[in-house]
């Protein structure tokens, strides 16, 4: 074969891999973007035991939050935060928005713990997602969503009060910081999403 022919051979295949990858992407639920945290390819637990990718939220926005559930000063005021957003959505579109919790303490925060703490706090697991990982998992996504935390000597951690609302490819598109802020402008910015579909 001369190097001409392998060189239209070769852009023969390009063209049919480039089609191929775009009929994915039509496929996909959420095509990640330079930006997206589904990037990450961890794997977490879900309260319910399955192993996930952060992908497997996409196709939705997502009011995602970090913490833990022994924590007993930014947690409770973060997780009301996010059911506050979640009561006042607009009237059917409840199974529009997905909400997760990401733990920073596998070792406590177990399906069965996670479970428990969503039953306690009346979330709706149609709609919640409670997820642990690793350290190095867990690091890699504090680090996406600029989430510092440590170990504190309680056997807890410090950490950020942070609430990101994500695209649906995964792109940060607002973060609430702080225990006392509003989630008024969070919930303005969910609205705009939805309102264009996404």
């Amino acid at each position: 074969m001369s190097f001409r022919h392998l060189i239209a051979a070769a852009a023969v295949a390009g063209i049919a891999l480039a089609a191929a990858a775009s009929a994915a992407m039509r496929v996909s639920v959420a095509a990640p973007t330079s930006a997206s945290v589904y990037n990450i390819e961890s794997k977490w637990t879900t309260q319910d035991g399955s192993s996930v990718a952060l992908a497997s939220l996409g196709g939705k926005p997502v009011v995602a939050a970090m913490g833990y559930t022994t924590c007993r000063n930014i947690c409770p005021a973060v997780v009301a935060d996010m059911m506050w957003i979640e009561k006042h959505l607009p009237p059917g579109t409840g199974n529009a928005v997905r909400f997760a919790f990401f733990s920073f303490d596998p070792e406590v925060d177990t399906p069965e713990r996670l479970t428990l703490y969503a039953q306690g706090h009346g979330l709706d697991l149609a709609r919640w997602t409670l997820l642990s990982a690793d350290d190095g998992a867990t690091r890699e996504l504090a680090a996406a969503l600029d989430v510092s935390y440590r170990p504190n000597d309680q056997g807890g951690f410090d950490h950020a009060a942070v609430i990101s609302l994500l695209d649906e490819n995964g792109e940060i598109v607002f973060q609430q910081r702080g225990a006392e802020a509003s989630s008024e402008e969070l919930l303005a910015n969910l609205n705009k999403l939805l309102l264009k579909g996404g």
